[in-house]
């Protein structure tokens, strides 16, 4: 990811946190399916560094939505394609534990799959 990138999905924590409400905490089974691709991801080669700062630091929800929801392709989407695994991507994790992301984060999440499945819909 670049720096920019990372500046803005980290500016303003506050106002951030002030217009999703209270800090949302992830379910035990997207906590687990999150879990588990991080493993995936590592055993294949990939440390998804940044996501598991922006976790610690945001949660796992707010951190998905932070990075889906930001315009750019990002780096550990696109690895984590390259090496198989789009199944197991934050994107997904959306589409499969969507009553736990916003409404938004859902049609990026949506989006972004569609760039990489033209002929099928993400949510199959």
């Amino acid at each position: 990811m670049r720096s920019d990138t990372l500046w803005i999905a980290s500016r303003s924590p506050l106002l951030y946190a002030a217009r999703m409400g209270t800090e949302r905490t992830a379910s035990p089974a997207l906590e687990a399916f999150i879990d588990k691709s991080v493993e995936l991801a590592k055993e294949r080669g990939y440390n998804p560094t940044i996501f598991i700062g922006m976790r610690r630091q945001y949660g796992t929800v707010d951190a998905i939505e932070r990075l889906v929801q930001s315009g750019d392709l990002q780096s550990g989407f696109r690895r984590l394609n390259q090496l198989g695994l789009l199944d197991w991507t934050i994107e997904s994790a959306v589409i499969k534990f969507s009553t736990e992301f916003s409404r938004n984060a859902r049609q990026c999440a949506e989006w972004r799959l569609q760039q990489v499945r033209p002929n099928r819909k993400s949510s199959e």
